[in-house]
């Protein structure tokens, strides 16, 4: 039976999955729709640190505001979800010990918050599906850690790139191909582009100038190809990637004529992908496989190009969460350490005390490089807590020898936790 005609088997049964929905932004409230009318799941509570937003989650769907449980009380929350009965809180702290919660899902996107979040989840024993990259990228390895050791499960999510391409990874070593590039499709790169130049791009689409400046700039894509990197044991051909130039009937000939190796995480520039995802994979049985493939037009290999045209945040995020829900079963797990990292790289010249202002800002975009192209320089989820004692040129690295850090933020302590749980030198240290 399909993942769908389970979840209608719950929703039979009259036992839906109770999820958390962490953040009521842009992705959270649409989570909350899927979730609401998806048989076999149900929304049981929104945490988000302005009350009203989530309370806004459930109108959007029909819920009358007279019976949302607004409170902060574990009690009360605890009733409301065995009662299936809409809940929201601005206590994060208190979802750990709601042990009626099947799945969190971390849909806010901020770095510390999001971090404490999940970590808390998992050490409580709860799964944890997120649409976090900023994070995974940076923690990822414990958390999947933790999830162990507690019995639980963490995932990042279907509904953006890195689901995208982990699922057209797994479809592609399935049909007995080996992975020579996995490649995220980038439309316009500008590593100038500044909240302020931001704004309008914002308003239109309805995000912060944060977020849309982290994906202008190219933070997020490289944010994206690190999470895919260290699940599936890709590295970067170099620092930043290649960037191809191509269009999606070129696209094949192009990526393989500039990487040095197989087995990368790359993307393109331009051309006519939208939102796709692609992954070029090398056929290990071409002599017998060959003549079927040209017939399924997939040209003359031994290389061949498998491509999906979208990617659709909340709209697959409860694919995800069913996969947990129904069969304890992450969307990808590392087989080892990390083999790639995004650090933090100049926007502009930069001057010593200067605070950096971290992902989507005004100072620094993030590249990926191999862990060991990036030993030294600051990774770019922690650049939010850094402020520089030299000058750093554009363009150019920020080293850790640069900077000091905020010994006091939560994703610095748990990114050195993370480093002594790889046996590393901690972070800044």
């Amino acid at each position: 039976m399909s993942v769908w005609g389970r979840l209608r088997r719950l929703e039979s049964e009259g036992r839906p999955a109770r999820v958390a929905v962490v953040g009521a932004g842009y992705v959270g409230q649409g989570l909350v729709h899927r979730l609401e009318r998806t048989p076999g799941l149900r929304t049981a509570l929104v945490v988000n640190r302005t009350v009203s937003a989530g309370v806004e989650a459930y109108e959007r769907v029909g819920h009358d505001r007279r019976h949302i449980v607004v409170s902060d009380e574990p009690g009360e929350l605890v009733a409301a979800i065995d009662g299936f009965q809409p809940a929201v809180t601005s206590a994060a702290e208190i979802l750990p010990a709601l042990k009626e919660i099947d799945v969190v899902v971390e849909a806010t996107g901020a770095i510390d918050h999001g971090a404490i979040v999940m970590l808390a989840s998992l050490e409580a024993g709860q799964d944890v599906v997120s649409i976090n990259a900023e994070v995974d990228a940076t923690i990822g390895h414990l958390l999947h850690h933790v999830a162990k050791e507690g019995d639980a499960v963490y995932t990042i999510s279907d509904g953006d790139q890195p689901g995208g391409l982990l699922r057209q990874i797994e479809l592609a070593e399935g049909m007995g191909f080996d992975v020579v590039a996995a490649v995220n499709c980038k439309r316009h790169l500008d590593v100038r582009q500044t909240p302020a130049t931001s704004a309008a791009y914002a308003k239109r689409d309805g995000t912060s100038p944060a977020v849309t400046t982290s994906a202008g700039d190219g933070t997020k894509m490289q944010v994206e190809c690190a999470v895919v990197a260290n699940v599936a044991g890709l590295p970067p051909d170099r620092r930043g990637m290649h960037g191809v130039p191509t269009t999606l009937e070129h696209a094949l000939h192009d990526v393989l004529a500039v990487v040095s190796r197989r087995g990368v995480v790359e993307h393109t520039l331009g051309g006519d992908f939208g939102a796709g995802v692609f992954v070029i994979a090398h056929a290990r049985e071409h002599d017998l496989v060959q003549r079927p493939l040209r017939f399924f037009k997939m040209g003359d290999g031994p290389d061949y190009l498998f491509f999906r045209p979208n990617t659709l945040v909340q709209f697959e995020m409860p694919i995800t969460v069913a996969e947990v829900v129904l069969d304890r079963q992450a969307l990808g797990v590392p087989s080892g350490p990390p083999v790639a990292e995004v650090v933090a790289i100049a926007k502009r010249d930069l001057v010593a005390g200067e605070a950096l202002d971290g992902i989507g800002g005004f100072t620094c975009y993030g590249q990926i490089d191999t862990v060991d192209g990036a030993a030294g320089l600051l990774p770019i989820a922690l650049a939010g807590h850094a402020r520089l004692r030299v000058p750093v040129p554009q363009d150019q690295p920020v080293s850790l020898d640069s900077i000091e850090l905020d010994e006091e933020a939560p994703i610095v302590a748990l990114r050195r936790r993370q480093d002594q749980l790889l046996g590393r030198a901690p972070v800044g240290v």
